[in-house]
């Protein structure tokens, strides 16, 4: 799995470089924030993974409840991302909302599938 930077943002807990991957599980966007600095080490996970929900190609679920609700808004007002107004239930009765990627640059590729064969003996 490789993680994109897609840039920094400054926080109460110092700057954190914000990373997009793909989720192996269904493919979907994938982001965290991780701090930086020689002692790097992760610091969130801002997306939640639905495989079997459909999103745009530089869509992604939010977890905005918990530990992640003080980094939403200052996410949201970075400039990278914004929110479509759509919202996914998830498990404790929460509605996690669909933002996207406002960069297509920053938008992670789609995971390329390997099709394993079984080799059939002669």
């Amino acid at each position: 799995m490789s993680f994109k930077v897609i840039g920094t943002i400054e926080s109460e807990f110092g700057s954190l470089e914000i990373q997009t991957t793909r989720y192996i599980k269904g493919g979907a966007i994938a982001v965290t924030l991780v701090t930086t600095g020689p002692d790097a080490e992760p610091f969130m996970t801002l997306s939640v993974n639905s495989p079997d929900s459909a999103l745009g190609p530089d869509e992604f679920w939010v977890k905005n409840w918990s530990e992640n609700e003080p980094m939403i808004e200052p996410l949201l007002r970075s400039g990278f991302f914004a929110d479509t107004g759509k919202r996914q239930d998830f498990a404790f009765a929460m509605k996690a909302p669909v933002w996207r990627i406002l960069h297509p640059a920053h938008v992670p590729e789609p995971i390329k599938t390997v099709r394993r064969v079984k080799a059939l003996a002669a």
